[in-house]
């Protein structure tokens, strides 16, 4: 089920031509992923009017969890190649 929104994102990320931009920031995610994720969920209420619920579920699931990361920018990588 994760693999399946993480190339939904691949494909958000290819559509936007976005691809180099996110592989860069994910060595930043991934340094400061856990505070992200945490930040997120302080947030989750105060945004939950203007922003999917599960969607933010997901990025918080997305940034406490350093394999995800690495699914992402393994898809992500996998992008560059071909173009």
């Amino acid at each position: 089920m994760q693999q399946d929104w993480i190339e939904i994102w691949v494909k958000r990320i290819r559509t936007m031509g976005l691809s180099s931009a996110a592989l860069s920031l994910l060595d930043t995610v991934r340094a400061f992923g856990f505070l992200g994720g945490q930040a997120l969920l302080m947030t989750q209420p105060l945004v939950s009017g203007f922003a999917d619920n599960r969607g933010l579920e997901r990025a918080i699931a997305l940034l406490d969890n350093p394999e995800l990361l690495d699914q992402l920018g393994v898809a992500l990588e996998g992008d560059e190649v071909r173009e």
